[in-house]
């Protein structure tokens, strides 16, 4: 049985993200925002639903680019390496692919 989470920024029950359960389960992190955007309160709300992240973990983008820009940064706060699952147009299918926010160091 597969372990991971793929934590779902915003679920829209209208899409089918039946395929990305392929890679673990799913489980939202915003369900419901209300009309009103408080950020801090947010923010707060995705770090209480993402605090049980794990490496090998995928975020499934969907929704709001400003709930996708939150739930990358908390995620950034406990690991530097983010998976995400995007979806591929062309097979129909949700793929892969990994993002590594290691600190930038020029050559000089």
């Amino acid at each position: 049985m597969n372990k991971r989470t793929v934590w779902v920024t915003y679920n829209d029950r209208r899409k089918d993200m039946s395929n990305a359960e392929n890679f673990g389960q799913l489980k939202d992190v915003f369900s419901a925002i209300g009309k009103e955007y408080n950020t801090d309160k947010l923010i707060k709300h995705a770090r209480t639903v993402l605090k049980n992240w794990q490496p090998g973990d995928y975020l499934l983008v969907v929704g709001d680019p400003a709930l996708v820009g939150i739930c990358m940064v908390v995620i950034c706060e406990m690991d530097l390496e983010v998976n995400l699952l995007k979806w591929d147009r062309i097979n129909f299918e949700y793929t892969p692919t990994t993002l590594n926010f290691l600190p930038y160091t020029s050559a000089a």
